[in-house]
């Protein structure tokens, strides 16, 4: 199945949850799951910048409880940490990694859609270089084709995503 990767940018947390909501409450019952991207912002220190995604995803293709959403959004998420030697996991709507809570989650919904986000470190745990924020990229696409069966897209929104945004 098909599946869009939308990056938006380097907007702030704000910014950033708004554009989701905007994009979830202009998608249809079957419209193709989304996976919003942002980089984290350059004038935050490197050691709290944060790389935010959502998946943005009709309810048709989360499972039916809603309990379950994060956990099945952030798995692939975790299988990307371990994928650079961190083992992550997913407890509690958060990122966990050596006990420590490194991302908090958030699910909610817009429309037909379930939104779930979370964020990547920009600078792993013990390292003092930034994380490879383009091979971090990668990493989560091919893990989040993995897990959900999908075919990424890189797509900027459609026309009536975009009018969409202009009327909120």
């Amino acid at each position: 199945m098909m599946a869009r990767w939308i990056r938006l940018g380097s907007p702030g947390p704000s910014q950033f949850e708004s554009a989701c909501l905007r994009l979830a409450e202009s998608q249809g019952p079957c419209a193709a799951p989304i996976l919003a991207w942002a980089l984290g912002q350059d004038a935050v220190a490197l050691a709290s910048r944060r790389h935010r995604f959502a998946l943005i995803a009709p309810f048709k293709y989360v499972p039916g409880r809603r309990e379950r959403w994060f956990s099945w959004a952030a798995a692939p998420a975790a299988a990307t940490y371990r994928l650079f030697g961190l083992p992550a996991y997913v407890e509690s709507q958060a990122l966990w990694l050596h006990g420590r809570n490194i991302a908090e989650g958030a699910v909610g919904t817009a429309g037909v859609c379930a939104v779930i986000a979370s964020s990547f470190l920009a600078q792993f745990p013990g390292q003092c270089v930034a994380a490879p924020v383009r091979e971090l990229e990668q990493a989560f696409r091919l893990r989040l084709e993995a897990q959900h069966g999908w075919q990424f897209d890189t797509s900027w929104p459609t026309e009536s995503e975009t009018l969409h945004y202009a009327l909120a």
